[in-house]
């Protein structure tokens, strides 16, 4: 009798332990060996096969003991297109159907089937493991399969009594291909459950991979349909961020290669655009893009104020007018970013459909558009993903800005006696440094994550703003002497100059921040209906849609068929009880 050492990782003592176990051939039928079926032959199907077996099954009931496991894979397409008598007799006997194909909401019924089929003739109970990995919008049609399968597999058939046992569905995420092989070290899989069984995650033990329950709170596939479609609307978020910095960067580049291009209002050859010119341009966006969010959540306030002027305190009336005054010049100045902004998110988003509900209400029983409030909310609502797309941009002038930082580029810069750098020069590099290191720390605190008010307040309350007064100085410093030429016509065609039209924008946005917040102005309309950005409301109704039509799929009579041809005569009433209490729960 041969013999193997085995490593497998052991939950309740929380590490690796090693076990003896007897792998010959003739000993397996003694070992209790256990079969696991395996549907997908893609890349992850077949790195999961892989793993399977070189995994065991842990007998918690036999003190302990690992059993090992034999795989069978198949393909999904040609495995479901069997009759299910077919995929019955494959499936029989199977402690583990394991799901690694795609399109799982077409086949679930038909699998439904064939699993309740396989239990009734099968030794072992059959539980379901689901490892596909739909993208909630390439793949939308896709994201229901576990839940459609459970719906199918709790719903009563022609079969006998013994199929209508309670099942168990897992769904295993946060794994990829190369994890479920075992061949990158240690990994672990978040897991998800619905069903009978009382264990937190599956019975198999796979080499490399470490299972971990999810939250209780949120542990059903349900809340993994969640936090899947909430998961791809974050990063939709961040791609509306780096749309929003791409549209700044390009209508700063225009304007700073028109004022500065030897072929439109200035002296620089075109040589100079790459680096010395677009320099500007990522400094000035950096800029702005700190900014985005508190200017449209100044519009918004003032909007609000607007809407109940005759209301407010005489010094909330004055406060509101002057915010009015103050936002003027920076709302001329963002427009063309603004426009330029909408343009390539409706080209972005038109990929995946109308963008039409992008601005629409919310929290209406009648739905209409509302493109600025909506525009603005979004502005608000990616105040994180703006900051740190703001923080990329000025980091890459920082960088730049050291290798212009030379008499060559920046003759006007230095004292002709000793080479120093002007008094100017020295404060708008100092106040630049500061507030890069202000900002930095701000950008990495979002990176992180989300964390308590006492650990945010600090950073977002005074760094934030410390920090973005540090650069609006940084960029006066450099060239306020100039503004004195800022309408004459033989100066750049009479086009302002850089350093005023980024300067003023963050300044007057600012301004009226503090202003507000000083006089306390805001809290005539703290009662106001907070929205949600556009895509974390559309994500959030594309949920809402998801579990009504799984709902709606476990009261159709003809939806699970046999597959010879005859639908089921159901009644409408025919829901299992512990189906009926899953979907109310739900």
């Amino acid at each position: 009798m041969s013999a193997d050492l085995i490593k497998y990782y052991d939950e309740e003592s929380m590490s690796y332990q090693t076990k003896d176990v007897d792998l010959s051939t003739s000993e397996k039928g003694n070992m209790n060996t256990k079969k696991v079926f395996v549907i997908g032959m893609g890349r992850f199907g077949t790195a999961a096969a892989q793993g399977l077996r070189e995994s065991f099954y842990k007998n918690e009931e036999e003190g302990a003991e690992l059993s090992p496991v034999e795989v069978v894979h198949v393909s999904a397409t040609a495995f479901t297109s069997h009759t299910t008598m077919a995929m019955a007799e494959q499936l029989r006997d199977s402690t583990y159907v394991v799901y690694c194909g795609t399109r799982l909401p077409k086949y679930a019924a038909k699998l439904a089937q064939a699993m309740k089929r396989a239990r009734q003739n099968s030794s072992s109970d059959i539980e379901f493991i689901d490892f596909s990995n739909p993208d909630p919008i390439q793949e939308k049609d896709d994201l229901s399969g576990a839940l459609d399968l459970w719906t199918a597999l709790n719903m009563y058939t022609n079969v006998s009594t013994k199929s209508l046992a309670s099942w168990t569905v897992w769904k295993i995420t946060e794994v990829g291909s190369l994890d479920i092989a075992g061949t990158e070290g240690t990994s672990k899989g978040l897991v998800y459950k619905t069903g009978a069984s009382t264990d937190k995650i599956p019975k198999l033990r796979m080499p490399n991979l470490t299972l971990v329950p999810a939250p209780t709170s949120s542990n059903d596939l349900f809340d993994e349909a969640r936090q899947r479609i909430m998961e791809r609307s974050e990063m939709d978020r961040w791609y509306d961020g780096l749309l929003v910095g791409f549209a700044v960067f390009v209508f700063t580049s225009v304007y700073a290669i028109v004022r500065y291009n030897v072929n439109f209002n200035g002296s620089e050859p075109t040589e100079q655009i790459p680096m010395y010119l677009l320099d500007k341009s990522y400094g000035w966006t950096g800029l702005w893009m700190m900014v985005v969010s508190p200017f449209a959540g100044n519009l918004l306030a003032i909007g609000s104020l607007c809407g109940r002027f005759g209301q407010l305190p005489m010094m909330d009336k004055m406060v509101t007018i002057l915010s009015i005054v103050l936002m003027i010049v920076p709302t001329i100045f963002f427009f063309f970013a603004y426009v330029a902004w909408i343009v390539f998110r409706n080209i972005f988003f038109s990929s995946r459909g109308s963008v039409s509900p992008l601005y629409r209400g919310q929290f209406s029983k009648i739905t209409t558009q509302q493109f600025l409030k909506a525009t603005f909310i979004d502005m608000v609502t990616l105040k994180g993903e703006t900051g740190c797309v703001g923080f990329a941009y000025a980091l890459i002038h920082s960088f730049l800005g050291i290798l212009c930082a030379d008499v060559a580029y920046k003759g006007y810069w230095f004292n002709e006696i000793n080479g120093r750098m002007h008094w100017n020069m020295e404060l708008s590099m100092m106040t630049g440094c500061v507030s890069t290191v202000l900002l930095w720390a701000v950008a990495m605190r979002s990176l992180f994550g989300a964390a308590s008010w006492i650990r945010l307040k600090p950073l977002y309350a005074y760094a934030s703003p410390i920090g973005m007064w540090f650069a609006v100085v940084h960029v006066m410093a450099f060239g306020a002497k100039g503004w004195t030429k800022l309408f004459k016509k033989e100066y750049h065609n009479g086009q302002l100059s850089i350093t005023f039209v980024s300067s003023m924008y963050p300044a007057g946005v600012l301004l009226t921040h503090h202003l507000m917040q000083f006089f306390g102005t805001k809290r005539h309309i703290s009662d106001n209906h907070l929205w949600r950005h556009s895509i974390t409301n559309i994500a959030t109704k594309d949920f809402n849609q998801l579990r009504q039509n799984v709902n709606n799929k476990g009261e159709m009579v003809n939806w699970v068929k046999d597959y010879v041809g005859r639908p089921h005569l159901q009644r409408k009433d025919s829901l299992t009880p512990q189906r009926r209490t899953s979907m109310t729960a739900a």
